[in-house]
């Protein structure tokens, strides 16, 4: 686990002058390409409401689907939903009034929004057509923190734990949906970078192109592919309890692997809380995705962590990073109210940082 924000020297600090996610006005519309759900969310109410409500807005849904959204069955459905969920909180709805369809849904909209209070916030999502409200609060997470599961620790360990230690890696990966540095969107230009020739500091270059080939078809490449597609133990946890640790730093491991197994097969996968709710269409710059945050990599501090932690911080200050968070879509036949009950992210970056400093 990092801190996004150094000193030339390497002391890890916040980021200055970045965009404040609990800053920005809570809005009720929202889309990302790349992260959270891939339900289709529209630029419809992507903007605090105005006074004047839209009467007409189409939306296209799929390559050759288009929707009409501001229609009287999709107000009934916002309507139900709402009294459903006054219903469910022991309230009394309140009357809602306006002349044209789009004005009603926006009277739902702020009805909604000083139903849940200031803790929560509401969009308004459409799937295929159907508008929908959705509930939505942050995870409890620090800003600015990534989580690099460095695998370098990997390669010293004994035949055996080395296999338990994979298989760990790539269970960890596949049930909650984190990628290697391999498959990030930036590890090319990284590559590029430390290619490049420096007549300056040949040798420096040299060790640098070594390394850019390791990352391309060598060592490391093998060592993050087998974490991502191989695994050498069906049950684990057996393996685990069999195994003798033969030293301090082997003990330590394997508790931290028994504590992690938890995370391994979560019915809910932790990139799955991926949420966006302040989508702007066509921005200069799109927020940080989550699986940017929480990746596996060769070693935190080689110069390919250290190109992405750079990157990761000047990017900061232009836009926010999307966090794990908790959303309820409202439905007439809901049965539950919204809750944060769901601890999952929290225990999950609590044992991270644990387990990371213990492997760094």
């Amino acid at each position: 686990m990092c801190t996004i924000g150094r000193t030339a020297v390497g002391t890890a600090f916040n980021a200055h002058h970045k965009a404040d996610r609990a800053g920005l006005p809570l809005r009720d519309g929202q889309e990302r390409k790349d992260c959270g759900s891939k339900r289709g969310r529209n630029s419809f109410l992507t903007t605090p409401v105005t006074a004047k409500a839209i009467q007409s807005l189409v939306k296209e849904w799929g390559a050759e689907r288009q929707y009409e959204l501001i229609t009287q069955e999709n107000y009934e459905f916002l309507r139900d939903s709402y009294i459903r969920y006054v219903k469910l909180l022991d309230g009394e709805p309140e009357p809602i009034s306006g002349k044209s369809v789009g004005e009603r849904i926006v009277a739902l909209y702020h009805a909604v929004n000083r139903l849940i209070g200031n803790e929560t916030g509401v969009n308004i999502e459409q799937d295929a057509g159907r508008l929908r409200f959705r509930l939505w609060r942050w995870h409890k997470w620090g800003q600015c923190t990534l989580y690099y599961f460095p695998v370098k620790f990997i390669e010293g360990l004994n035949p055996r734990l080395k296999r338990m230690a994979a298989t760990f890696m790539h269970d960890l990966m596949r049930g909650n949906g984190i990628y290697t540095v391999l498959d990030c969107n930036e590890f090319d230009f990284a590559i590029d970078c430390l290619s490049e020739p420096d007549e300056a500091f040949p040798e420096e270059a040299e060790t640098r192109c070594r390394l850019s080939r390791s990352y391309e078809e060598g060592r490391i490449h093998r060592l993050l592919r087998q974490v991502c597609c191989k695994r050498y133990y069906k049950h684990l946890d057996r393996a685990l309890d069999r195994y003798a640790p033969r030293n301090g730093y082997e003990e330590e491991l394997t508790g931290l692997m028994k504590e992690g197994l938890q995370f391994l097969h979560p019915e809910k996968p932790l990139m799955s809380y991926a949420y966006d709710p302040y989508f702007m269409e066509n921005p200069d710059f799109y927020p940080i995705s989550l699986e940017s945050q929480v990746m596996v990599v060769y070693d935190e501090q080689d110069p390919v962590s250290e190109f992405l932690k750079d990157y990761l911080n000047s990017y900061y200050q232009e836009t926010y990073e999307i966090v794990p968070m908790e959303t309820l879509d409202l439905s007439p036949d809901m049965d539950r109210t919204f809750s944060m009950d769901d601890d999952y992210p929290e225990r999950f970056f609590k044992w991270a940082d644990r387990f990371i400093y213990h492997i760094t």
